[in-house]
């Protein structure tokens, strides 16, 4: 059985589906899905997972991104990059650097973002891109994100080169639209490049060129576990690890997670682990106390089992 996780270095023009394609036919399954897309003018670290480790991907939402981004201003684009219908701005006066540094300040923080018209989002039982390549008006409503930093790396009128460090569902596209018109220049992405993604680096990633390649691609694949990594571990011996892998509650050995006791308090993800390598995700569930019948153990409850086995075994 194929699995575990592949990192690739996409560049610009194929869409994610291609990426997940050829990787397909490269390693001779169908079970392939990508950790989040990338559209097709971006490039870089696209993270997939392979076989069972497709299971993972709900338990890789929260990753924090790391992208570098060209900001072109001076101008406005109905997709606000380059790949759609773009206008000139004139701009009466170009904004020193103190300027543009105080405006990507105002973008730090939890704020909300208006993802652009063309997106994935979901409108009236569509995608927003459909929808607005078809002429349709799309109006999308503001949502939550997080961008944790955003470094100037280049500032050459028009052209702004920043580093940004952010959290799921952060539109950089939209970032370098709303960067624009608080400095009143317009502003679209021109380039845009994904560095890292939880705990992987495009660095590791394999190139667009081997990953046709069958032999480098399943010489490149990591441990399914490592799309999880910043999860506790929790290791579980032979008799605990059956249990689990057959769908049932367990104690948690002692010492192998803290997990704050009391009532009413959420459950803590982890990763386990057993004899033969990765079984799956379980939610580890506060120690009550002994009047509950549980004496006052925390308890792990399997959430995904992907290897009843281990992952080494199969």
């Amino acid at each position: 059985m194929t699995a575990g996780v592949l990192t690739v270095d996409k560049p610009e023009g194929p869409t994610s589906h291609d990426v997940v394609d050829v990787a397909r036919r490269s390693l001779g399954t169908r079970r392939v899905g990508h950790f989040g897309t990338l559209d097709p003018f971006a490039s870089g670290l696209l993270v997939l997972g392979i076989g069972p480790a497709t299971r993972l991907a709900p338990f890789c939402t929260d990753h924090p991104k790391t992208y570098r981004a060209v900001v072109r201003l001076g101008a406005r684009s109905d997709t606000d990059d380059t790949e759609g219908n773009i206008e000139e701005v004139a701009v009466p006066s170009i904004p020193e650097r103190s300027v543009v540094e105080e405006a990507c300040a105002a973008w730090e923080g939890t704020l909300l973002q208006v993802p652009p018209a063309y997106s994935a989002k979901h409108v009236d039982g569509g995608r927003a891109y459909a929808l607005a390549r078809a002429g349709r008006a799309v109006t999308l409503e503001a949502v939550p994100v997080r961008i944790d930093s955003i470094r100037i790396e280049r500032y050459a009128w028009p052209e702004l080169e920043i580093l940004v460090r952010c959290g799921p569902g952060t539109y950089l596209r939209a970032l370098a639209r709303d960067l624009g018109e608080q400095l009143g220049t317009g502003g679209l992405c021109a380039a845009l490049r994904r560095l890292g993604s939880g705990p992987f680096r495009v660095e590791d990633a394999l190139s667009w060129r081997a990953l046709a390649d069958p032999e480098a691609a399943r010489t490149a694949l990591r441990p399914s576990w490592t799309a999880v990594a910043d999860l506790p571990a929790i290791v579980l011996d032979g008799e605990r690890a059956r249990a689990f892998s057959a769908g049932r509650e367990v104690a948690v050995p002692a010492g192998e997670v803290t997990v704050p006791s009391g009532e009413n308090l959420p459950s803590v993800r982890a990763r386990v682990h057993g004899e033969h390598g990765f079984l799956g995700i379980g939610a580890v569930e506060p120690a009550q106390s002994a009047l509950d019948g549980r004496s006052g153990h925390a308890r792990l409850r399997p959430r995904r089992v992907l290897f009843p086995d281990g992952e080494d075994a199969a």
